[in-house]
């Protein structure tokens, strides 16, 4: 008769118990051992930003490993999620130089790229990455690499290009980025005019009442022609008390009328409380119908405001080409 209880220790039906139950136990091991690893990849790369991921080519399957800056549910678990999430202005490069490694044009993926958050705030990553496994047919099958928070760096970046470009104490354009970007608008052609401002005796302004006033004098200027000057226009300090503007589609007639506006509503800089002087200047200008070079409107625009001020100062004057 059949006996009932704990099988036979080597039967079949134990043996198979013995064998799940050690699988069972070295699974257990095995997720202990992967939860030590991910405390110590986390430790390792804790502050440097850089997340490691994974993605299974054919399926489209991403893995982040860690997620350093970024929160839960940030990282998406698809390919095409990630493309979705990708920056219109940085796509295309982003994808061609992935998939160019993946088709073997590339020795690995590298890309940087701004991706777009639900609330639209954009992050800057530098993601890098190679095909570690490919399949029986050759067809990259794993892709592993890491990506890094960049967004503090490149908003850095962005602030220094911007303030090579600036004058430091008026906040216009400096002389160089002046000059770039009226060359630009020169070479597209139409009418136009450019105007060369001098202040009229700043070196007394600066010996009577000291370099502090005369800093101030300019930056007042500065401030000025940002509130006269007409939409459009390109305006900057080009050194010392100079400053010049480019005006593009004006004719003569209106040309003069800006000018003789400027000398009627130049500033006043204040030299102690309740002595306010108005800022002395002589203009120039230079008018066409046909853009010439950028060094021809300067050099005649420049002859003009020193006419205007063989002329008395305090004036303008207005050479046509």
């Amino acid at each position: 008769m059949p006996t009932w209880g704990r099988p036979e220790a080597d039967s079949p039906t134990a043996q198979l118990e013995q064998e799940l139950a050690r699988v069972r136990a070295e699974l257990v091991n095995l997720r202990q051992e992967n939860r030590r690893l991910l405390e110590k990849l986390n430790a390792a790369l804790d502050g440097t930003g850089i997340c490691l991921w994974q993605g299974l080519v054919q399926s489209g399957e991403l893995t982040v490993f860690n997620l350093q800056n970024f929160q839960q549910g940030q990282m998406v678990a698809h390919f095409d999620l990630w493309q979705a999430k990708l920056h219109p202005d940085d796509k295309a490069l982003a994808l061609e130089r992935y998939f160019g490694h993946l088709n073997g044009q590339y020795g690995s993926y590298e890309a940087r790229y701004r991706t777009l958050g639900s609330q639209g705030e954009i992050t800057w990553l530098w993601d890098r990455g190679r095909v570690v496994e490919w399949d029986a047919q050759g067809r990259p099958y794993r892709i592993m690499g890491s990506h890094i928070d960049i967004t503090a760096q490149m908003a850095q970046q962005a602030l220094l290009e911007e303030q090579a470009q600036l004058d430091h104490l008026t906040g216009l354009y400096n002389r160089h980025t002046f000059t770039r970007l009226t060359r630009q608008r020169l070479a597209q052609g139409g009418p136009g005019a450019l105007l060369f401002i001098d202040l009229d005796d700043f070196k007394a302004i600066n010996d009577r009442f000291g370099h502090r006033c005369g800093d101030g004098v300019l930056s007042q200027v500065g401030q000025w022609l940002c509130c006269r000057l007409p939409t459009g226009a390109l305006y900057g300090r080009y050194g010392g008390d100079e400053f010049v503007a480019y005006v593009p589609g004006f004719t003569a007639a209106q040309v003069e009328e800006l000018m003789a506006r400027l000398l009627a509503e130049r500033p006043q800089y204040v030299v102690e409380v309740g002595d306010c002087r108005p800022v002395g200047m002589s203009l120039g200008g230079c008018c066409w119908q046909q853009a010439p070079g950028f060094e021809q409107a300067l050099e005649t625009a420049d002859r003009a405001m020193y006419q205007a001020k063989q002329r008395g100062k305090r004036g303008f004057w207005l050479a046509c080409l």
